[in-house]
């Protein structure tokens, strides 16, 4: 405590800020602290969170725990995301903005005030609601603001398992980056099996970020470090085990981006080893909604509590389409770091000179289609994607005379699924049906170009990749417009509802005339390409490693889980695990 201050109590100055909100320092040390460069400058920033950040009430400035037994470097600053009521001293700014709320007044200015008084302004703040956070800057830079090197906190702060820290610089002109190449890592853990929606948006944006000199590197980061097969080879991109992050061999990234949904694999602490900052994306909220899609509704309960946690803790959310945005928007308000960026995936690659075939493999189901005409239904057989509805589509136009077969292809599980059932309502026409499960990229581009149609009845998407695909290798796709297929088909030829009579209808006319919706479809996605994707990637990742909007992310006051709470997840999630093995084992 210097010499300017009186015991047990605390110095109090309004200084007036850049903007229109005015700012209340709250010290320990006397009058004279103000005017050190440390000081003055965590003035600077925090008047720029206060004059941008209404909830904000409080900010606080602490000495940070050293990092690796070595202080951290002389410019650097965390923020830690903390409730209104955990203000801490020996430096903290209160708002100008919410004076009258908690009671502070011109008598406070330039005067000594008592500690409970603090408490009383910040219990205050608490109630209303609003926020506060800290700033722990480096020991090095703390102690050379001349304040005290003890913190007492109001109440007592629990670190870790409650808080997240996040990197962040304090505004000064030095501070002022200019653009670099981005190092980035991508969570693989889904990205090295069989191909799905997912891994064609992962490895599209891969191979354009690659392109860029925006991008110094693509780390690919799964618990065996291998490169996905078809990226191998491909110049800045390389894997890395998790362990090799944990044992330190791989330098800090900037940027950790998970580009699928958030799974039960997300583990933050192992995300914030290996970058400064982490990105999520969000395909859609389909198993969030169904609890038919879970084991019981306690593990539906338990996923969406995983779900929301790990969307509200990324420093960047992404969304594949408007549809999917606007709903994390309004159900998220206030959680997330800051407005969600929803970024269209690209369909350029679907050209049709670039998409290679299968041969066809004797004794094969698809061997039998070689000379046949047939219907598609292509996509796994959840619930949503209404396969037994398309079932009931092809049963009415073998009825009305239509002499071709039904596909459905695509991959089987365990749960949600209408596999058992899907057949029921074909009736005298069950032997045109031919199943053939998951498929190849190749066997996959082998069915749409030979098909006369894809019914595509799906009921619930984040995007709705698959007209594009057809439509790229000259095949109409019938579907009801809705949601996500509305905003990026807008315009393009599709059935107003799921009634069997009328989907048929429109079945039968795109096989009489399929160029019309092909050229709509094509018209629809000229716009929707990587370039366009990726541009919209990098604004965002640049937004994360920007001084002027990384401190926004903290006026959130979201929990990390706790130690036990993650072993008691992991459990939990090791047992659903084994009893769908047993399950699978127990039907063979």
């Amino acid at each position: 405590m210097s010499a300017g201050s009186k015991s047990g109590s605390l110095w109090v100055q309004r200084v007036p800020g850049l903007g229109d909100v005015g700012i209340w320092v709250v010290s320990h040390a006397g009058r004279e602290s103000l005017q050190r460069p440390a000081v003055q400058e965590w003035i600077l920033s925090a008047d720029r969170i206060f004059t941008e950040r209404a909830e904000v009430a409080s900010i606080s400035v602490v000495p940070s725990e050293p990092a690796n037994g070595h202080d951290r470097t002389a410019t650097a600053t965390d923020i830690v995301v903390a409730e209104a009521s955990e203000a801490a001293l020996p430096l903290c700014f209160l708002s100008g903005r919410i004076a009258d709320l908690i009671g502070l007044s011109s008598a406070d200015d330039r005067q000594h005030r008592p500690v409970a008084r603090f408490e009383q302004w910040i219990e205050t703040a608490t109630l209303k609601g609003l926020v506060h956070l800290w700033l722990a800057a480096a020991p090095a830079v703390h102690a050379g603001s001349g304040l005290a090197t003890s913190t007492r906190t109001v109440p007592g702060l629990q670190r870790g398992d409650r808080t997240l820290l996040v990197s962040w610089r304090p505004l000064s002109d030095e501070s002022v980056a200019q653009p670099y190449a981005i190092s980035l890592g991508i969570d693989a853990a889904w990205l090295l099996a069989g191909e799905s929606g997912a891994q064609v948006f992962v490895f599209e944006m891969v191979r354009e970020m690659v392109r860029r000199p925006e991008i110094a590197r693509v780390v690919f980061l799964s618990n065996g470090g291998a490169v996905p097969q078809s990226l191998s080879g491909t110049p800045k991109i390389s894997g890395a085990s998790w362990s090799a992050v944990r044992a330190g061999r791989i330098p800090k990234l900037d940027i950790l981006h998970r580009p699928y949904q958030p799974g039960a694999d997300v583990n933050y602490r192992q995300y914030h080893q290996t970058a400064r900052c982490v990105a999520v994306t969000v395909l859609d909220f389909i198993a969030y909604d169904n609890p038919s899609y879970h084991e019981s509704r306690s593990s539906w309960r338990q996923y969406q509590r995983a779900f929301d946690e790990k969307v509200c803790l990324a420093d960047g959310v992404f969304a594949i389409s408007r549809y999917v945005g606007e709903r994390l928007e309004r159900q998220f308000a206030h959680q997330l770091s800051g407005p969600v960026r929803s970024v269209h995936l690209g369909t350029d690659h679907l050209n049709a000179p670039s998409v290679t075939e299968s041969p066809v493999e004797p004794g094969s189901a698809i061997a039998s289609l070689e000379q046949a005409r047939f219907l598609l239904v292509l996509g796994s057989d959840f619930e949503h994607k209404n396969r037994d509805f398309a079932v009931k589509v092809f049963r009415d136009m073998c009825a009305r005379g239509y002499d071709g077969h039904l596909v459905l292809a695509g991959f089987h599980l365990d749960g949600g699924s209408s596999f058992d059932r899907e057949l029921v309502g074909a009736e005298d026409w069950v032997d045109r049906i031919v199943r053939v499960g998951a498929v190849s990229a190749p066997q996959k581009a082998w069915l749409l170009r030979r098909a006369q149609a894809v019914l595509y009845p799906t009921s619930r998407e984040g995007f709705g990749l698959i007209p594009f695909e057809a439509a790229a290798l000259g095949t109409p796709t019938a579907f009801v417009t809705f949601g996500p297929l509305r905003e990026t088909l807008h315009g393009v030829s599709a059935c107003s509802a799921w009634h069997v009579r009328s989907f048929a209808d429109h079945v039968f006319s795109l096989i009489a005339n399929p160029s019309a919706q092909l050229e709509q479809i094509r018209a629809a996605g000229a716009a929707l390409t990587w370039e366009s994707c990726v541009d919209q990637m990098l604004e965002g990742y640049r937004a994360m490693l920007s001084d002027s909007t990384l401190w926004q992310t903290e006026m959130r006051v979201v929990k990390a889980p706790g130690f036990w709470e993650r072993v008691d997840r992991t459990m939990i999630d090791y047992a659903r695990r084994a009893a769908r093995k047993i399950r699978r084992l127990a039907l063979r």
